[in-house]
């Protein structure tokens, strides 16, 4: 199956179900959802557009991105997404690298467009979303000037269907290329195993809170789809319309990272909104401390869930609902701190540097292999070569296992920092920093944060007789990258350590602060 099969067998069988609600298309149906993304198939190609060409979207969380996924199903266009928080020169970057005829965009994001129009190489068509704009043409126009009717687009499961893309160490954003079949495997897999928990069933409402543009939310949407069930979207995080929305749709299940439930249970207003309809809470996009998980379970009961995943692999392992109990065994309480077991036919493995599975205990490097792996990044042939091997992926993340099979995330063979559910890379941060007139040397790791699990620090080395303040060096980040990624602190040192070869002893750098604690991300 490809993921254009899964779309028809949706429009069908949900027709008249409610799709999504949200601000900017109020409640649209999965028959109107069909027809629509049909109309816009027929428009794209009339403009020029074809099976196999890129198409970047730049907006908030709206339908409109649930429209145009459809749309990609259908057509054979390859979508992708852009993170809306980066700044404009990240964006032009990720545009040009995918080698995209086409952008579309929300009338909020023109004004960043307007700023690096001229520098977008290969876009020949700007399409608005929400209203007609002069230089730009109006995608809601489609739905009465072409047909509605399904169109033809012979399609196979290797056709490119979304580049999804993350930083790299290299400081260069990675796509990792998503096909149909990736995409339709994601799908039948994670449901398979959710829905035979007992979850996606008819009364089934979801509230979408994640950015759009984010795997974990694509990935969400992927499978809450599949199932028929509506999905309330939430244009930004806020926690208390977080709580009114639960309240008035009556919500029960949501996607959160660990941050959300920190700002939820920490909100004085928790006690003032009806959220007893939650059924089922998943989180991942960063490891949880397992006293937040417990507060959350003696706040809303036993409904949590945990998945693990990536951009480049889909969902790789999950940690049951049974497993998140108000009161455990000591046993059952520290597998609060694990990621779960693989996920039902999905060949997770931690291996040690012969290739070997490791034993209880043993540190190893997760992998994994799945038809829902990537088939590799965008244009980048050597990167793909190190981290996928024989169709197998390996995530850079060492881990440990017991003797029941539930794996542990120990520390990251990568240098990668995940805050907050965002993944920032420090060799774009160095880079940076290292612009500025009075550094001489810099690095940067991720240190201890209860309340987003890790935050940025930057150690630097600053040049004889120059001086620069905290405060200065964070604004300077700030103004060159996305507000995300910069460093929430600055360290002056003395010296970087290094290896005889230059690289940075990043380890010797994290251990003061990570010393105390069983895991060191």
């Amino acid at each position: 199956m490809i993921y254009r099969d899964n779309i028809d067998i949706m429009a069908d069988k949900y027709r008249d179900r409610l799709s999504t609600v949200c601000s900017h298309a109020g409640e649209v149906t999965y028959a109107e959802l069909d027809r629509r993304s049909n109309a816009l198939v027929h428009g794209l190609n009339d403009r020029g557009l074809v099976r196999g060409d890129r198409i970047a979207i730049l907006c908030g969380n709206c339908h409109f991105y649930r429209e145009m996924f459809w749309t990609a199903g259908k057509g054979g266009f390859g979508l992708v997404p852009v993170n809306t928080r980066l700044k404009p020169r990240e964006m032009t970057y990720i545009i040009n690298n995918a080698e995209a005829s086409a952008l579309v965009v929300t009338r909020a994001f023109l004004p960043v467009v307007e700023e690096i129009r001229a520098s977008l190489t290969g876009i020949a068509l700007f399409f608005c979303l929400d209203g007609p704009v002069e230089g730009t043409i109006f995608l809601g126009d489609f739905q009465q000037q072409y047909p509605t009717h399904r169109p033809e687009v012979p399609l196979e499961r290797d056709d490119l269907f979304w580049l999804q893309y993350t930083s790299g160490t290299t400081g260069l954003p990675k796509g990792a290329m998503h096909t149909q079949g990736t995409a339709a495997s994601l799908i039948e897999i994670c449901h398979a195993e959710i829905s035979r928990k007992g979850f996606y069933q008819e009364g089934t409402r979801t509230l979408q809170l994640l950015p759009s543009y984010s795997f974990s939310s694509i990935a969400f949407d992927l499978m809450y789809q599949w199932s028929g069930a509506p999905t309330v979207i939430m244009e930004q995080f806020d926690p208390l319309e977080m709580m009114r929305l639960i309240e008035q749709y009556r919500v029960t299940d949501c996607h959160i990272v660990p941050v959300i439930l920190s700002f939820l249970l920490n909100s004085p207003e928790i006690s003032n909104y009806d959220l007893s309809s939650l059924e089922c809470i998943t989180y991942g996009g960063a490891p949880m401390a397992p006293e937040l998980v417990t507060r959350g379970i003696k706040h809303f009961g036993p409904i949590f869930m945990q998945d693990y995943g990536c951009s480049e692999a889909g969902a790789l392992t999950f940690l049951d609902i049974e497993d998140h109990l108000p009161s455990g065994s000591t046993e059952k309480n520290r597998r609060l701190a694990s990621c779960g077991k693989p996920f039902p036919g999905v060949d997770v493995q931690v291996l040690d540097e012969s290739g070997n599975p490791v034993g209880p205990g043993e540190i190893g490097e997760l992998t994994t292999k799945s038809d829902m792996v990537m088939q590799g990044y965008w244009k980048m042939p050597a990167e793909t070569a190190k981290t996928l091997i024989d169709g197998r992926f390996y995530t850079g993340d060492l881990c440990t296992v017991d003797e029941d099979g539930y794996i542990y995330l120990k520390d990251r063979k990568k240098d990668m920092i995940i805050s907050g559910g965002f993944n920032i890379y420090p060799f774009e941060l160095e880079s940076t920093l290292m612009e500025h007139p009075a550094i001489l040397d810099t690095a940067v790791i991720g240190i201890p944060d209860d309340a987003w699990g890790e935050s940025v620090c930057a150690m630097v080395v600053l040049k004889e007789g120059v001086t620069a303040s905290e405060e200065e060096l964070i604004a300077f980040m700030k103004s060159r990258l996305a507000s995300y990624k910069k460093a929430k602190r600055v360290v002056f040192v003395e010296q970087i350590p290094r290896t005889l070869t230059g690289k940075i002893l990043k380890r010797e750098l994290r251990e003061p602060f990570w010393k105390d604690r069983e895991r060191k991300v």
